[in-house]
């Protein structure tokens, strides 16, 4: 008995390892027997299960008995004669399948999937895992990418994962990613120095070997064995003193305190800290011009790489730049400038001014027109040098122009 049992046992084991699928793809009308594809007529129902049973039909002229048909578990029925229509040759093979009990599942559904020899042509849209099953119907190894939903083409050569290492190393740090190329999802696994490790991450100081090994969906397996070293840098800390302005291998320095900067090869770091200071004092220029009638007109420029506060005396009375009027005699100009680093200077000039009866100034509030001779002339003041007590012109008020006469 126990024999028997296992025996039973046994026998069913063998035929689950051989048994197969019948597809029926209501896309194209047609069934799927080991990979081979035959029409069929009719108006097939989605179905998932098994065949029911195999009706023999009577063969008896002129009466509409049922023909020879396989019943499935929904009714529908496959035969010459049957709701699924299939030629009489197709109906044998299933007949033959099914009493060896070689049919595992009778399989109807919606396949919008056309195959090629590189490639496939998803007509609508389709889950992974129908379109997963109708490839393994006819394909030993194919690869596609991994997507929830498909439509279009698409290219299935299988391919070897394609390892991609990035690193970047900088004196005493480094730090290393893994990544990959491929249709699927890839299981990848990182060594360094032989110890399993995440597939990114940080680096000290040192030489490592890294070993990766890739797995795809499919089997395909690539690796990747490659060196990386991180430089331990040497350190050189210095300061360096510069005056507000100059120009140095820093660029211009236009400003006052403490920066730091960096010059990092990939193995020494200087850090630099540059201070710079204001103690340049301002520098002042004084430009003068005498005029007439003890007029003079005076102009002070001060330059620093600050800001300053600058104050200009005449005879001890503050001035500013313009015309002003001279005393008779010695008179002292006096410049004094400060910035806001307390750096100042100051100048000085001494202007002699004498007597002169032979000549006469005179201002106006605006630029005039002046007529000399039939010369017009623009100019703020009338200069004489002849008898200055006489006057030698008339403003006409109506033409706005000055007459000059002998």
């Amino acid at each position: 008995m126990k024999k028997t049992i296992v025996f039973f046992l046994l026998l069913n084991l063998f035929l689950s390892i051989f048994s197969i699928n019948i597809y029926i793809n209501t896309f194209d009308n047609s069934i799927i027997i080991n990979r081979k594809v035959y029409p069929i007529e009719g108006s097939p129902e989605k179905f998932r299960g098994k065949i029911k049973e195999y009706f023999k039909g009577i063969n008896i002229p002129n009466a509409h008995i049922p023909s020879n048909l396989l019943i499935l578990e929904d009714g529908q029925t496959i035969g010459s004669k049957g709701t699924i229509r299939v030629p009489q040759e197709v109906f044998k093979n299933l007949l033959e399948l099914y009493q060896k009990n070689l049919i595992e599942n009778f399989i109807i559904d919606y396949y919008p999937i056309e195959i090629y020899q590189n490639k496939i042509l998803v007509r609508n849209l389709t889950k992974r895992t129908k379109l997963v099953e109708y490839l393994n119907i006819f394909l030993d190894e194919y690869e596609i990418p991994y997507l929830d939903i498909y439509y279009g083409e698409y290219d299935i050569t299988p391919e070897v994962p394609k390892i991609k290492l990035t690193t970047f190393t900088f004196p005493d740090y480094g730090f290393y990613q893994v990544g990959f190329e491929d249709k699927g999802k890839v299981l990848l696994k990182t060594y360094i120095n032989g110890s399993l490790s995440d597939n990114y991450g940080t680096l000290n100081p040192g030489t490592y070997t890294f070993f990766i090994s890739a797995i795809d969906e499919i089997g395909l397996e690539s690796s990747l064995t490659e060196q990386i070293i991180v430089p331990k840098s040497v350190r050189i800390l210095k300061n360096e003193i510069y005056e507000l302005g100059s120009n140095s291998r820093f660029g211009t320095l236009n400003f006052v305190g403490n920066r730091n900067f960096y010059e990092i090869t990939p193995y020494i770091a200087t850090i630099t800290n540059v201070i710079v200071k204001d103690t340049s004092k301002p520098k002042i220029k004084i430009d003068f011009e005498k005029l007439f009638n003890g007029y003079c007109a005076i102009n002070v420029n001060v330059s620093d790489f600050s800001a300053v506060k600058s104050q200009i005396l005449l005879n001890n009375k503050v001035i500013s730049n313009g015309i002003v009027k001279l005393k008779p005699g010695k008179n002292l100009l006096l410049v004094y400038s400060e910035d806001g680093f307390g750096n100042f200077t100051f100048s000085f000039k001494n202007i002699q001014l004498f007597n002169s009866l032979n000549e006469s100034l005179e201002f106006f509030d605006r630029k005039k027109w002046i007529n000399i001779g039939g010369i017009l002339i623009k100019s703020p003041y009338i200069k004489t040098w002849v008898n200055p007590n006489k006057k030698r012109w008339i403003y006409e008020s109506k033409t706005n122009i000055i007459e000059i006469f002998p």
